[in-house]
């Protein structure tokens, strides 16, 4: 697989003097972890003071962070041994400077500062269910009172079946809000 590397100069000098750009061979079966360790070995990477440490992603998705002289830190749902053609693909792989942190797997890497949180609050994970089961609940009460009037439903026939909308629309308000909060 050829695989597509772009990096951001770390000087006003370094993209003068280097490439930015640069173009991987690995096997169809390369983990990424192999890809980040070829890349980071082949000196294409350049660090200064003030920048040195690189965030590794794909279409403005973050998966990992490189140093000059440790290990990647890989983001929660990215592992080493994620294969690279499920990844990256035909897409390319940038390497970027971000001065601030983002959320990191706190159990590959070093201590995160205390006020990073990358739970989601249970509140937040409710409101959304609420939501959900508010707009279903809704919805099936006017369907049923308008559109499928004609069924000749009596209330206590409607009542049933617009709790289980509500149900089924608080399950789809937690997996939106879940599917949200995933990177």
């Amino acid at each position: 697989m050829r695989i597509n590397v772009l990096r951001q100069a770390c000087c006003s000098a370094d993209d003068q003097i280097n490439r930015l750009d640069a173009v991987y061979e690995v096997d169809s079966k390369a983990t990424m972890e192999t890809l980040l360790g070829k890349i980071c070995e082949s000196d294409f990477l350049q660090y200064s003071s003030t920048h040195d440490r690189l965030s590794v992603e794909i279409d403005d998705r973050q998966v990992a962070e490189v140093f000059p002289s440790a290990p990647p830190v890989w983001m929660a749902d990215v592992g080493p041994e994620t294969p690279v053609k499920w990844l990256v693909g035909d897409r390319t792989l940038h390497f970027v400077f971000r001065l601030t942190d983002r959320y990191v797997d706190t159990s590959r890497s070093a201590n995160l500062p205390q006020t990073t949180s990358i739970a989601v609050s249970a509140g937040e994970h409710s409101a959304y269910g609420v939501m959900g089961a508010l707009a279903a609940f809704g919805f099936a009460w006017v369907a049923l009172n308008t559109v499928l009037e004609s069924y000749y439903l009596d209330d206590a026939e409607k009542w049933p079946i617009s709790l289980l909308a509500a149900l089924a629309g608080f399950i789809i308000g937690r997996t939106v809000h879940r599917s949200k909060t995933r990177l």
